[in-house]
């Protein structure tokens, strides 16, 4: 059993309890679609900049709502998700804790967080550190969750736009979550984007995150949909470079799209892939008219790099 205790909340006068979950990172937009489907909001993220394998979940829930039944209930279902993955998490941790703000306490696990040779993802509250003021910042709201950078799929989109910068490029970002891409993407020189996610929270989080960064609506343009709210709205000029971390069935039912958005010579990045996924997509692709450019590989998570000669 993965509870280290469950706390008798008949005999607590606490409003709170905190729970902590120690999770590999590639779990992280996994429990947050999990925590978001079961209704709980008061949560967080913490991670290491310098731990690169484990981050840890905290869970603010009201005392009088989670009897210990609730409680093993929501383990066991933490444990049925990460064996999806074929991983295991460490015992988990039930705190009591005083009335408090969970709002701003879980302010204090977070740090800015150093991604490639030049992006800094900053939480928005937090002033640059000197040793980081050559980079490129990224002003984020972690509260509006939808990926902060952490995940081993985001960072390897971050590190191949920084690698290879999109200076001038019109960008399409497919699943844009909190945004992040798309900010690394204009950050690192990009033209304008056209960002679309299916979740309206995610663009409410892409809206928030963009502001922070005081970028205009005619440089991130966000949109509630898929691919097809990017073909209606992208410019005259196709698009340069397509985004797409999103799971691999997602990918392959609106690849056959990319073709109608995409410019001559223009690239597709698919991250959100498993590295036991990669043939999958390839055998996919290649029928398509796809030339698979490059593969990167970060954990058990994969980047593929695709390019159509189309005319």
């Amino acid at each position: 059993m993965l509870v280290e205790k469950t706390i008798d909340l008949q005999n607590s006068q606490l409003s709170w309890l905190r729970l902590e979950q120690e999770f590999p990172v590639e779990l992280e937009d996994s429990f947050y679609w999990l925590l978001s489907n079961l209704e709980i909001h008061r949560f967080s993220f913490e991670r290491d900049p310098n731990e690169n394998t484990t981050q840890t979940l905290f869970i603010w829930l009201p005392f009088n709502e989670w009897p210990v039944r609730e409680q093993e209930t929501l383990i066991r279902t933490f444990i049925s998700l990460a064996k999806t993955f074929d991983l295991t998490l460490p015992p988990c941790k039930w705190i009591k804790v005083k009335d408090e703000d969970w709002s701003l306490s879980w302010k204090k696990s977070w740090k800015p967080d150093p991604v490639g040779k030049s992006i800094l993802i900053l939480p928005a509250w937090l002033d640059v550190p000197d040793k980081f003021l050559e980079r490129k910042i990224i002003r984020l709201d972690p509260g509006s969750a939808f990926g902060t950078g952490s995940h081993p799929s985001t960072r390897l989109c971050i590190e191949a736009l920084d690698n290879n910068p999109p200076v001038s490029q019109i960008i399409a970002d497919i699943g844009c979550g909190s945004g992040i891409l798309s900010l690394a993407a204009l950050k690192l020189g990009a033209q304008s984007t056209y960002s679309v996610d299916t979740d309206s929270l995610a663009i409410s989080a892409t809206k928030i995150n963009s502001a922070l960064n005081d970028f205009s609506e005619n440089l991130l343009n966000v949109f509630l949909g898929s691919i097809e709210e990017i073909e209606a709205n992208m410019p005259r000029k196709k698009i340069d470079l397509v985004l797409c971390n999103i799971l691999a069935p997602v990918i392959k039912l609106i690849g056959p799209g990319f073709e109608k958005i995409i410019g001559h010579k223009g690239k597709v990045i698919l991250s959100g892939l498993l590295v036991e996924q990669i043939e999958e997509l390839q055998e996919f692709f290649l029928p398509l008219g796809w030339q698979v450019l490059e593969i990167k590989t970060k954990d058990q998570w994969a980047l593929m790099v695709l390019t159509h000669d189309l005319r």
